[in-house]
């Protein structure tokens, strides 16, 4: 285990932490590593398996947890992304859920990690449109399994900073709280930045930004309030450098049940604030998929290409040995434009649509309300 993961089951295990949500734990043998470090103090966990390289996202617990769900991102960057050492896709992230008993309370615990947006702003970013489908597919699964749970948190790494489109949905329509923005007590001296911190020493230059999170929200039967929120886990006492390239976030909420909890649900959602932004999302999703249809000519044609070159190669006067090379290198060319034109861009295509059909089935309810 490298020294800076030790250094993080270490943390973990000094008992300050109830739930915890890891992401980027992508080995599977650190995970089993930091499952022994904390196993006394954090006895209950689970790991999401996804993907080729895996989510990396996982929850330690100090509290039973009794059941456990998934849902894998239908839009999740795409493959040739490997060119600027993206690799978003090849781990197939998602959100994770982790049904927790705490004193006779149920929690859900919602853990996950989005696509990043790999450009200088969210507004420039190519996979914005599949940021947006993940933002809104995290909402609708945490609306349609937390409705029997008393307190909802999701913790993560969102990848969207506050005022983002992509927050906005996840807020708007699930109506969860930010604890950094609701908690009764904050450090005056903590901006609340958790990427490109100027004291870390992994971050690199940037824009200072507030992308990982804890948000919450109560029900009808149990009251919740952010108490205290903070970035924890800076530097490594002792070492030169961090536990992470990102700051850690760490929120003290308060229960409270209600013995006689009334039908109105708690802090209902925004449905006017939901719906402006359903409406650009939708916009995005549609410009997404006339770019769809362009990088698909353009496979095309490197797959025409190719195969119009393989032939007169062979006529060549050149040593055998290159041209069997030659062949191998327009066949895998030919290869990965097929599977790219033909099979993972119409992929992409239902996906967007997937996505516009479903926001488009909220507008249509509200247009219907307000008739």
């Amino acid at each position: 285990m490298s020294e800076r993961f030790q250094a993080i089951g270490e943390e973990l295990r000094t008992g300050k932490y109830d739930l915890v949500s890891l992401q980027e734990v992508f080995a599977d043998d650190m995970y089993r590593k930091l499952v022994h470090l904390v196993e006394d103090v954090l006895p209950y966990h689970h790991y999401f398996y996804s993907g080729w390289t895996g989510s990396g996202v996982c929850v330690f617990s100090k509290h039973p947890i009794t059941d456990v769900c998934q849902h894998q991102f239908t839009l999740n960057g795409q493959p040739d992304g490997i060119r600027k050492l993206e690799l978003d896709w090849f781990g197939g992230s998602l959100v994770g859920l982790c049904r927790i008993q705490y004193s006779g309370t149920e929690i859900n615990l919602y853990a996950t990690q989005t696509h990043a947006a790999h450009a200088s702003t969210e507004e420039l970013s190519t996979y914005r449109a599949h940021k947006l489908s993940q933002a809104f597919e995290i909402s609708q699964f945490i609306r349609f399994t937390g409705r029997s749970a008393d307190l909802n948190i999701l913790a993560g790494d969102l990848n969207l900073q506050p005022r983002e489109l992509g927050l906005k949905i996840i807020q708007s329509d699930s109506g969860m709280e930010d604890a950094w923005l609701t908690a009764e007590h904050k450090k005056a001296d903590d901006s609340g930045v958790t990427f490109r911190h100027p004291e870390n020493n992994f971050a690199t230059p940037g824009v200072l930004k507030r992308i990982d999170y804890i948000l919450y929200k109560g029900s009808a039967g149990c009251r919740v309030k952010c108490v205290h929120c903070e970035t924890t886990m800076h530097k490594v006492p002792g070492k030169p450098f961090n536990y992470s390239d990102h700051e850690g976030v760490l929120a003290h909420l308060e229960l409270e049940k209600v013995s006689e909890p009334s039908d109105a649900p708690s802090n209902p959602p925004d449905l006017s604030e939901r719906d402006t932004s359903l409406r650009q999302a939708v916009q995005i999703l549609e410009e997404k998929m006339a770019s769809v249809a362009s990088r698909r000519l353009f496979y095309t044609a490197v797959l025409l290409l190719c195969l119009l070159l393989v032939i007169p190669i062979t006529r060549l006067p050149i040593h055998h040995v290159v041209t069997s090379l030659m062949h191998l290198l327009f066949g895998l060319v030919i290869g990965w434009s097929f599977w790219m034109g033909v099979v993972f861009l119409e992929t992409e295509k239902r996906g967007l649509l997937a996505s516009k059909a479903r926001m488009e089935v909220l507008l249509n309810v509200s247009e219907m309300k307000n008739k």
